[in-house]
């Protein structure tokens, strides 16, 4: 038994964290953009004692890695607690991540290696839960690994996904801007998103520091009710811009990069959280070297 699924990457514009005891109502309100690059999850099934093989882009992973190559294992551990119907042991699952992003970058990789394993496995073994519940597994993972707070949310939506209130799929409220909307049935927009890493920045370093949360949430409280007001792309990227810059997540080499962006494109500024430069733009051109250019996609994850 195999699965397919794809889940686009997400980088978040702006956030808001909201803290919850409850994990599934824990999360983040704010907004970002989907790519249709992202994680291509294949799951297969079969017959076995219970081995687990998971491997990204071809490289096998053990429980001894970061946070964000944990989260594949931690999404399972949390499916089998979830269902009885199974016979974990005399199975064999294996999962294979084939990652089109850069990883700790700002992309949301983590998200989508948690929602391709919880989807996956969800649809092959006739688990007992929808769509958005095998979502919310992938969310409970990335909220207990403190490796995001709503990229799952935002590849769910797709587009440019605003998250109005936290939590898991099918828990927190989301809406997404017109532009995010699918256009002549095609799941790929008409616009490009333009970006550029220069290393890496572990989430969960971040959502540890009380500090920097403070700084966050009072840099974060209005911007997205000023999003709402006036729901355009650019004003979305100026207040991430506003965002990145008022918090001093943003670096002198990433800012840069975006001075030259911004006179290019629609906007830009820096994802969050990730060394990486993005902006939105109506061409694939940019003058910045090594840019990766990819497009919008609307629809949010799906099997393929």
């Amino acid at each position: 038994m195999q699965s397919l699924i794809f889940v686009p990457a997400h980088i978040t514009g702006f956030f808001e964290v909201v803290d919850d005891p409850d994990p599934f109502i824990k999360g983040s309100r704010g907004a970002g953009v989907t790519l249709d690059q992202g994680v291509l999850t294949q799951v297969d099934v079969s017959d076995g004692n219970g081995e687990i093989i998971i491997k990204n882009n071809g490289n096998p992973i053990s429980q001894e890695y970061s946070p964000d190559t944990l989260v594949s294992y931690r999404t399972l551990d949390l499916l089998r607690k979830q269902t009885e119907t199974v016979e974990w042991d005399d199975i064999k699952i294996t999962i294979n991540h084939q990652i089109q992003v850069p990883v700790e970058s700002g992309f949301g990789v983590s998200a989508g290696l948690a929602l391709g394993t919880s989807l996956g496995l969800s649809r092959i073994l006739k688990l007992p839960l929808t769509f958005y519940q095998a979502a919310a597994i992938a969310h409970k993972a990335e909220i207990d690994l403190k490796t995001g707070l709503g990229d799952v949310t935002g590849a769910v939506t797709g587009g440019f996904p605003i998250r109005i209130e936290p939590g898991a799929p099918g828990i927190g409220k989301t809406d997404k801007l017109l532009n995010g909307c699918i256009f002549n049935n095609k799941s790929q927009g008409n616009l490009f998103v333009l970006s550029k890493s220069l290393g890496t920045i572990e989430t969960s370093s971040v959502l540890q520091d009380p500090t920097m949360t403070d700084r966050i949430n009072s840099v974060a409280r209005h911007m997205l009710q000023k999003l709402l007001l006036n729901p355009k792309i650019t004003n979305l990227m100026d207040l991430s811009l506003e965002f990145a810059q008022e918090t001093g997540l943003i670096d002198p080499d990433i800012m840069e990069i975006v001075d030259v962006m911004k006179e290019e494109t629609l906007g830009a500024s820096m994802a969050m959280l990730g060394k990486t430069a993005f902006a939105i733009s109506e061409t694939p051109d940019s003058s910045v070297d090594g840019v990766m250019v990819a497009r919008v996609d609307n629809c949010g994850c799906r099997f393929q």
